[in-house]
């Protein structure tokens, strides 16, 4: 038996997710004159098949573990839609999905989540991605591996998101198999914004013995007190790939290919490509070997589309290679080790991207030239607070130090 779901973008009516008797999915759009889901899914009469809807909506569910949990005993059919159907209210951006259009009821009660509150879903997260223990949980579905869940804040008090007040912060919780995860994202987060790069507000905040990083998100704005979404898609949906082909070694894109995306939908077009190679570059110097497609995307603006502030910003290096791999993510100049990346692989990286390399090199120097000086900065600043204090920090920048002296040494 077939089923369908309505696709909502920014509150409207776009189209109609389908799954056939066979459980592939398919989506056509409601009319020529609404917006697009995807650059990958321009507008048109004709309803696109599986091979083509699959990758985009496959992208906004979780992954791995809240994956599994998720599906294990709450869903049948293509376990996508499944979870699209329950749990598909709020997601990534500003798509939504109903069977019937959302009830206006903007002036209904906020429902608060005390600190108390915070600190259970925090320890029940791991087994609870759905957020059962709160009453009326919220339809949210986030994608990625990591466990997190998000909240709508308002005068610094969390709330329960609702269909009129989506989530505006993510909360992401520590993993015991990386020690120190939260303070590794919030230094390298807080680094590449004092570097002026383009990131989101982030703290590292505590509920009851319960620490968890706080994420301003970035698709949200907020319109005379009422916060709207704004669309975004990440790179694995821009490019047509399913969230598993989101390494370079399984298949997915490098970074040729992203910068083909920004290259041909960008309205910013040199800002976004000097932001790219900026964003390429730190993940160089901090050893993110997890700078995967789905870690970068665009935003579809009333003005046009643009590259997104940049997130999941950590220092994967620092841990052991039992525990994480370190092998990246996306290959420069065709090698897929940071540490045997040298200046002539940026060179080269440079003119494979058409960029003209002395300009390019002369750019990145300028911005990281005080890299090493601004990250030992922060980590003083950091360690003056006892909640923030970690030896990870010292990982990082000795990370960051052999990497800088690399590309700027002599």
């Amino acid at each position: 038996m077939s089923r369908e779901l309505n696709v909502y973008l920014c509150g409207n009516l776009v189209g109609v997710l389908r799954e056939d008797n066979s459980l592939q999915l398919t989506f056509q759009y409601s009319g020529k004159n609404v917006k697009p889901l995807s650059v990958h899914l321009p507008v048109k009469d004709d309803e696109y098949p599986n091979a083509y809807t699959f990758p985009f909506f496959e992208n906004l569910v979780p992954e791995g573990d809240a994956f599994d949990i998720l599906t294990k005993d709450h869903v049948s059919g293509n376990k996508v839609y499944s979870i699209l159907d329950r749990f598909g209210g709020d997601c990534a951006g500003a798509v939504a999905f109903y069977y019937n259009a959302p009830v206006n009821n903007i002036d209904k009660t906020l429902h608060v989540i005390p600190p108390a509150k915070i600190a259970q879903i925090i320890r029940k997260l791991p087994e609870d991605p759905l957020l059962t223990s709160l009453d009326n949980p919220p339809r949210l579905s986030l994608a990625g591996a990591q466990l997190k869940f998000a909240v709508y804040k308002q005068n610094n008090i969390y709330y329960r998101s609702d269909d009129e007040h989506p989530t505006t912060h993510i909360i992401k919780i520590t993993n015991r198999r990386f020690p120190d995860l939260l303070e590794n994202e919030l230094f390298c987060m807080r680094l590449a914004q004092t570097i002026l790069l383009d990131i989101p507000n982030v703290k590292l905040m505590d509920a009851d013995g319960c620490p968890y990083l706080e994420i301003e998100r970035f698709d949200r704005v907020t319109d005379n007190g009422t916060v709207c979404r704004v669309h975004q898609e990440d790179f694995c949906q821009a490019l047509g790939i399913v969230s598993a082909k989101k390494y370079q070694s399984g298949g997915g894109p490098g970074l040729k290919d992203c910068y083909g995306i920004i290259d041909k939908y960008s309205k910013n077009h040199i800002s976004d490509v000097t932001r790219f190679i900026e964003w390429t570059v730190f993940n160089y110097l901090i050893g993110n070997t997890d700078a995967h497609a789905k870690n970068i995307s665009l935003l579809h603006m009333e003005s046009g589309i643009k590259l997104a502030p940049f997130y999941d910003l950590l220092s994967t290096e620092v841990y052991p290679q039992k525990l994480v791999d370190h092998y990246t993510a996306m290959l420069i100049n065709g090698k897929g080790k940071y540490t045997s990346v040298c200046k002539n692989d940026f060179t080269a990286l440079f003119e494979q991207l058409k960029l003209n390399p002395t300009n390019m090199m002369r750019l990145v120097n300028s911005k990281f030239a005080n890299t090493v000086k601004t990250a030992e900065s922060l980590r003083d600043e950091l360690n003056s607070h006892t909640l923030l204090k970690t030896n990870v920090y010292d990982s990082i920048i000795d990370t960051i130090k052999k990497r800088w002296a690399v590309l700027f040494a002599g």
